[in-house]
C-alpha cells in the first residue's frame, strides 16, 4: 500500500526538473506530506544501486529514516517536524566517498491529517443507527477513522464525548473514553425511533498527537 500512495516513488523522467541536466526523478501523484507522520517515500534512478543514492533532507525540517519494512536501503520514511512550510529533498550519486553529483531536488509542501470521520458502532455519522442495536448488542463504542487513508498511520483515538438525544431535555451525558456507559444506554432504553442520537465536544487524539474537537449525529430507526 505504501508504494501506492506515497510516491516520492522517484522513478526516472528527463523531463521532471529540468533545471538538471541529469535529472532522472519525478513525483507521482502527491506533492505533500503529513506532519508528525512517517510519510513513506522511496527512491530510485535509473542505472544506478540504491547504496549508490543518497537522500537527505534538512535536520531543522523534517526526520529521514530507514522504513523496517522497505525492501532496499532507499525505502524511507519521512516525519515533517513543523505543521507548515516546505520540506526540501535531495537526491544524489554517490560517485566515491569524497563526491556526490546532483540528481534532483524535490519540494513538498506540508499538511496536517484532515479531521476523521466518527461512527456509532459500525454506522458512520449521519446515517440512521438501529435503537435496538444499540440497546442489546455488547460492544457499542464510539470510534474514529480516516477514510480511505493511503497508507497504515495510528487509529485516532476517542477520549472522550457528550452523549445526548434530540427529546432528553437535561445536559447531556458526559462519558471518558469510547465506550457506551450505563448512563446512555438508560437514556437510549427511554428513546423512540423517530428521535435523533447526537455526539458532541468529541475529542479525539489524531496520529500526529493533536487532539480535535468532533460532532456528529445518528437518527435512529
Amino acid at each position: 500500500m505504501k508504494k501506492f500512495f506515497f510516491a516520492l516513488m522517484l522513478l526516472a523522467s528527463l523531463s521532471a526538473l529540468a533545471q538538471y541536466d541529469r535529472a532522472v526523478v519525478s513525483l507521482t501523484r502527491l506533492d505533500y506530506v503529513y506532519y508528525n507522520i512517517d510519510n513513506p517515500m522511496s527512491v530510485a534512478v535509473p542505472g544506478l544501486l540504491p547504496k549508490e543514492i543518497e537522500v537527505t533532507i534538512g535536520e531543522d525540517k523534517a526526520f529521514l529514516h530507514r522504513d523496517p519494512d522497505g525492501s532496499n536501503r532507499n525505502d524511507l520514511l519521512v516525519r515533517p517536524k513543523d505543521s507548515t512550510g516546505t520540506i526540501t529533498v535531495h537526491i544524489d550519486e554517490r560517485i566515491d566517498p569524497n563526491h556526490t553529483r546532483s540528481r534532483g531536488i524535490l519540494r513538498f509542501r506540508v499538511v496536517t491529517l484532515s479531521s476523521p470521520t466518527l461512527y456509532l458502532g459500525y454506522v458512520r455519522q449521519g446515517d440512521t443507527v438501529s435503537l435496538d442495536d444499540l440497546l442489546t448488542k455488547g460492544y457499542i463504542q464510539v470510534k474514529a477513522q480516516h477514510e480511505d487513508f493511503n497508507f497504515a498511520i495510528d487509529e485516532p483515538q476517542v477520549l472522550s464525548y457528550q452523549f445526548n438525544r434530540s427529546d432528553y431535555f437535561n445536559l447531556p451525558i458526559e462519558v471518558e473514553g469510547p465506550r457506551l456507559t450505563k448512563e446512555v444506554i438508560e437514556m437510549l432504553g427511554r428513546a423512540r425511533r423517530d428521535e435523533t442520537v447526537f455526539l458532541d465536544n468529541v475529542r479525539v487524539r489524531l496520529a500526529d498527537g493533536r487532539i480535535v474537537n468532533l460532532h456528529a449525529e445518528f437518527p435512529l430507526r
